[in-house]
């Protein structure tokens, strides 16, 4: 099994860290995390990814884990930034063409990056982690009031229920698993207390009286292998939205997970078996040799 190693790349003078595998691999996958969540996420899909020959590669997006907070969180907790980190992370790891499989937020970094004539060629397939081109209110409203008021516990045990009840959604994980998740999503405070491993600030550009997300438009647009991870008690991908997104891209494939809301977590075996083999059926040199033809 390839060993997984921690590096810090400097992208636009911040100090990212990101989870790397089998540095010599054949074709790249990037797993990027959600809102208020970090790299740990992928550990279980890397270390399996890797064995099958993949290089892996999952950042700790600005201000999330052991990534550098930013300096200006009004514009660098955006959008806009993310998905030109995005682009320079693969320029520094020399991607030309990758995998993308994101959960939530991340889901829709690789969106944007797929949907733009200027990247699109640099993702050869990409995967949405219960997220769609548009997100409910009442979901915004949930995920936004815990990420702005992150809550302090004085022991770690009080920090790790807390953690396991918000986090129930994700579905199925083991003692072990819950441990390796929790013990990378917490750092002290300054008077000794425990709270969420992200800056409390990572939602100071986000304006609730503004617009609601919309990329719709972008979502029609894409072209690449497409494969939607859907926890059906989820609040962030309804229904309605799963079925709106079946109609926009027929050809997409759809997995569906009972006993999960937001997001099926990738420690599930079930789960990320599911990603390993849609990565497996479209390799990225048949989608190059495929582009070439049709050229």
């Amino acid at each position: 099994m390839s060993e997984m190693l921690q590096q810090y790349p400097v992208l636009n003078n911040r100090e990212i860290h990101v989870r790397t595998w089998n540095p010599e691999g054949g074709e790249t996958v990037i797993c990027w995390h959600g809102l208020a969540r970090n790299s740990i996420d992928f550990v279980a899909l890397g270390d399996e990814l890797a064995s099958k020959g993949y290089r892996v590669i999952a950042p700790d997006t600005l201000g999330r884990g052991l990534s550098q907070w930013a300096d200006s969180p009004e514009t660098e907790y955006s959008y806009t930034n993310y998905v030109d980190l995005a682009l320079k992370l693969m320029d520094f790891y020399c991607c030309d063409k990758v995998h993308w499989v994101g959960t939530s937020m991340g889901g829709l970094i690789g969106l944007l990056l797929a949907s733009n004539d200027a990247h699109a060629h640099r993702i050869g397939s990409l995967v949405l982690n219960d997220v769609g081109p548009e997100v409910p209110k009442s979901a915004l409203k949930r995920i936004v009031n815990y990420v702005n008021s992150p809550l302090s516990f004085k022991h770690y045990n009080d920090i790790n229920q807390y953690l396991q009840t918000l986090y129930q959604p994700f579905g199925p994980h083991t003692s072990q698993q819950w441990q390796t998740m929790i013990s990378a999503s917490v750092r002290r405070l300054e008077n000794g207390e425990y709270t969420t491993h992200y800056d409390p600030k990572i939602l100071s550009g986000y304006d609730p009286e503004g617009p609601p997300i919309n990329l719709w438009r972008q979502f029609k647009r894409l072209r690449q292998p497409l494969m939607l991870m859907h926890g059906l008690h989820s609040d962030v991908l309804t229904k309605d939205i799963v079925k709106r997104m079946r109609d926009e891209q027929p050809e997409m494939y759809v997995n569906y997970y009972l006993g999960c809301g937001h997001a099926p977590n990738m420690f599930y075996k079930s789960y990320r078996m599911d990603v390993e083999h849609f990565i497996e059926a479209h390799p990225l040199v048949e989608l190059q040799e495929d582009k070439r033809d049709a050229g």
